[in-house]
């Protein structure tokens, strides 16, 4: 009997243990998947607008307009952003400008107001109308006046901290295009110098309030003025003026605070000019800088009337619309027509006596435009390399993911832009080292960029030339042998794929490699081939293409292996899993499949995505999988269920790129209005918060059990309204109504008890909202509306009526609580009603007897 029963004890052992095994694999399983990120958001901080950035005269404060809102961001020490200014009126912002010391900043919008804010606060501390739109606007060096010009050809200077208007000129004939201020310290010389776009310059002098001077040698729009001393005589001050417009010359005069004004020499500028002004270097004094067209800065000389130094012309077609000078000139930043601001140091570009060619020294980037495509680079993998609608590749730091550091208040608007490629690019790929960087370009070509150690810069090592359309995908090796990339591979629009061998790098090589052969060209697919990876052991690679394919090829041999088909519509990308024989396709018929590599079979299809998926990489070894798609939205699947864990919602429009480091601790997206998220994974802390809130509501719970079991209503009620479980809380108000003393319930002042209706009438006005919601919803049945009204009417009594009714939301919850209160007395009148029938009844039966 007893070997009996061990018997059948070590049968349903059998049977039941591998059940709970997967029980506790599955909840093991569960532990272990990435379902939670905090994210840090980085979106444009200039763009939308035809204004011009603004910067303070040490440089530290930058104003920068972004449709109807302004962001002013301190640059020194740290960079934040301190304010964003939203303009109440929700028009574009035409035009602003920060005071020398920083302290205000002016600016003007569509709806022909002028407004001047404190940058400290945000407040707006004046805003008066005026007569006309206006472009243009300038500020004097002791922050004391701003002057505004009109469309109409008018002029107003305000006093800035007082908020009046303290000149008024009229007498060009055309819209304001430029002004600047000119007064020298302890003298009685105010100017201020005004350009049309009619070629007219008006000089105005601030203390007698008259036009002194008024000059026209200009055939097109005036956009530049600069005014300077030459005489230590303040009473009879020598002044040399010079003035750039849209006819490509700078006019050079001389002039007095009387009436002489001699044009001195017309140097043509060979480009259309948008700002000019003296050099202020010492040694220096004959160097005026010009900008505008073509997106050059050049230094003229006045002495021989030609160009001495000027910026490379950049391959992309931009201009610039403004130069600001920080630092009394020593710097200059030139503001390029998409939003990028670049910085020049005066000093250091001219002590380069042996070079013809000014260099920038960084830059800053107002916004990226749409990024296609993106990937970590750099040694520690901090950076980001974009490819973006522009030819220029973009790489910018990423915010650091330090524990040390406010991560809240970075602002990385840092860039490097490097110039290699002549039209747009479509698509980056980095080695796993992030030293290798390739780079896929609608110019048909492909570009291999090496990390330098000494710059911390990347330089363009190899080029591959031989597409005949445009290079849609590039797949550098995730294996290197030796210490560099020995192949990449690429995809175009022209349907084929090719591998191309990257040269060994060479101490002595200068310059760049021009490839112009490769290995293998495969025709892959019948219409654009849209991604490319390849596989952990660089052994195969796959391709996504607009026919619905993704196609398998031996990496060696380039022959092909397999055609995976099982989408309704083109694909968009495809990915290896690091850890398994899995690969993952996502498309336009809004799934991601994910395939074995041993039978070429569909294992799961993922569907979630409300439209086009356009992105999917395995995270979290092979166990889960990240896409992000047309729809805006980044989803956390587990590839074991099939099931979405977590919806990621931070972005307003189509994520064109998704990247991922450290097997999905950190992802990063950017959507199609260049705004980047940062997702780290917190999957761990939020379990761990997600137990003490347990354990702490367990330990609510038992003090709630203790407070009833204790008839401590009052104890009982708050706690149970602080855990705002309606049941809880009915529970707690019935019971305490059962309970009262006999007492307590003839007074009728009294509705549960004393000590609970004291309570009751010292809630809080959110509290007062939550427990007439619970009324409200209590009130709607007939079992529970007798605590209803019972907690309602103890409000009333315990609260002032008038003091009820201005609590936001109250009379919206009462109006949904009057109708089924109606209803209940309706009920209760048809009761008494039918009761008179009864005694009528019982009376009658009294009489048979």
């Amino acid at each position: 009997m007893k070997f009996f029963i061990k018997k059948v004890h070590l049968i349903a052992a059998h049977r039941i243990a591998p059940t709970h095994r997967r029980g506790l694999q599955e909840a093991a399983r569960e532990m272990d998947l990435k379902t939670s990120y905090a994210n840090l958001e980085l979106a444009p901080i200039y763009g939308g607008s035809s204004a011009v950035a603004t910067i303070s005269e040490d440089g530290s404060i930058l104003a920068t307009p972004l449709l109807d809102e302004i962001n002013v961001i301190q640059l020194h020490p740290t960079r934040q952003k301190l304010q964003t200014i939203s303009n109440e009126d929700e028009q574009e912002i035409t035009a602003l400008k920060l005071t020398a010391d920083g302290k205000y900043l002016c600016f003007t919008s569509q709806a022909q107001l002028l407004k001047i804010v404190e940058v400290a606060t945000g407040k707006v501390m004046r805003s008066m109308k005026i007569s006309s739109p206006s472009y243009i606007m300038d500020s004097e060096a002791t922050s004391t006046l701003v002057a505004v010009g009109g469309t109409d050809g008018s002029i107003i200077v305000v006093d800035i901290e007082n908020g009046y208007v303290t000149h008024s000129f009229k007498g060009h004939g055309g819209t304001i295009s430029c002004l600047k201020f000119f007064g020298e310290a302890n003298s009685n010389v105010w100017l201020l110098a005004s350009g049309d776009t009619n070629g007219m310059i008006k000089v105005w002098n601030l203390v007698t309030r008259k036009c002194t001077h008024t000059v026209q040698e200009h055939t097109s729009a005036v956009r530049g003025i600069d005014i300077r001393s030459i005489s230590d005589d303040t009473k009879s001050m020598q002044l040399q003026m010079i003035s750039g417009g849209r006819d490509d010359v700078v006019n050079y005069w001389e002039l007095d605070n009387k009436k002489k004004c001699k044009l001195l020499q017309t140097i043509p500028a060979h480009q259309q000019v948008e700002q000019c002004g003296f050099i202020a270097s010492p040694g220096h004094k004959n160097l005026i800088y010009t900008s505008g067209g073509d997106a050059i800065m050049q230094f003229i000389s006045l002495e021989k009337g030609s160009i001495v130094k000027k910026s490379k012309k950049p391959i992309e077609e931009l201009f610039i619309i403004g130069v600001l000078p920080i630092s009394q000139g020593e710097k200059l930043i030139s503001v390029m027509s998409d939003q990028s601001l670049h910085y020049l140091d005066v000093e250091s570009n001219l002590k380069a006596t042996n070079e013809e060619e000014l260099t920038y020294e960084s830059a800053l980037a107002g916004n990226h435009g749409t990024i296609a495509d993106m990937v970590f680079v750099g040694p520690k993998f901090q950076h980001l390399a974009l490819a973006t609608n522009s030819p220029t590749l973009r790489i910018i730091p990423t915010p650091l993911d330090d524990s040390t550091v406010d991560t809240n208040n970075l602002l990385p608007i840092d860039v490097d832009m490097y110039e290699g490629h002549e039209d747009l690019l479509n698509a980056v790929d980095a080695t796993e080292d992030g030293l290798w960087l390739a780079t896929a370009s609608k110019d048909k070509t492909a570009i291999v960029w090496r990390y330098d150690d000494e710059t911390a810069k990347f330089k363009p090592y190899a080029k591959f030339i031989g597409h005949s359309s445009s290079v849609t995908a590039v797949g550098l090796p995730n294996v290197m042998l030796r210490h560099w990339p020995e192949f990449l591979l690429t995809a175009s629009n022209d349907l084929t794929i090719k591998k191309w061998n990257i040269p060994k790098p060479s101490d002595k090589m200068e310059g760049i490699h021009l490839i112009k052969g490769s290995e293998y060209t495969r025709r892959a697919h019948e219409k654009d081939i849209n991604a490319l990876s390849v596989s952990p052991n660089d052994s195969v690679f796959a391709t996504a293409s607009y026919d619905k394919t993704s196609k398998i090829w031996d990496l060696e041999t380039g022959e092909l292996t397999a055609t995976l088909a099982n989408h309704k519509r083109g694909l968009w990308d495809v990915s290896f899993c690091q850890y398994d024989k899995l690969l993952a396709t996502c498309s336009g018929d809004k799934t991601i499949k994910i395939w074995s590599l041993d039978t070429f079979s569909v294992v799961r299809t993922l569907e979630g995505h409300t439209n086009a998926v356009q992105r999917c990489h395995f995270i979290n070894k092979q166990t889960q999988l990240v896409s992000s798609g047309a729809d805006g939205l980044i989803k956390i699947w587990d590839c074991s269920s099939g099931e979405c864990v977590k919806t990621l919602d931070g972005h307003a429009n189509r994520i064109w790129a998704l990247t991922i480091q450290r097997d999905g601790e950190l992802i990063a997206s950017a959507d199609a209005d260049g705004v980047f998220q940062f997702w780290t994974d917190c999957s761990e802390q939020q379990r761990e918060q997600d137990l003490e809130r347990e354990k702490e509501l367990v330990e609510q719970e038992q003090s709630l059990q203790n407070y009833l079991a204790n008839e401590d209503w009052a104890n009982a009620f708050l706690l149970a309204i602080t855990l705002d479980h309606p049941m809880r809380l009915f529970n707690v108000l019935r019971q305490s109504l059962h309970y009262s003393p006999e007492s307590e319930k003839r007074d009728e002042t009294v509705i549960f008890n004393k000590e609970l209706d004291h309570v009751i009438s010292t809630l809080t006005s959110d509290q007062l909202v939550l427990l007439m919601k619970r009324c409200r919803d209590w009130n709607t049945n007939a079992k529970t509306h007798t605590v209803a009204q019972c907690a309602i009417r103890c409000i009333l009594l315990k609260h002032n009526i008038a003091e009820l009714s201005e609590i936001p939301g109250m009379i919206k919850i009462i109006d949904g609580i009057v109708p089924y209160t109606q209803r209940h007395f309706a009920r209760v009148d048809n009761l008494v009603e039918q009761s008179f029938i009864l005694d009528y009844a019982l009376v009658e039966m009294d009489k048979l007897f």
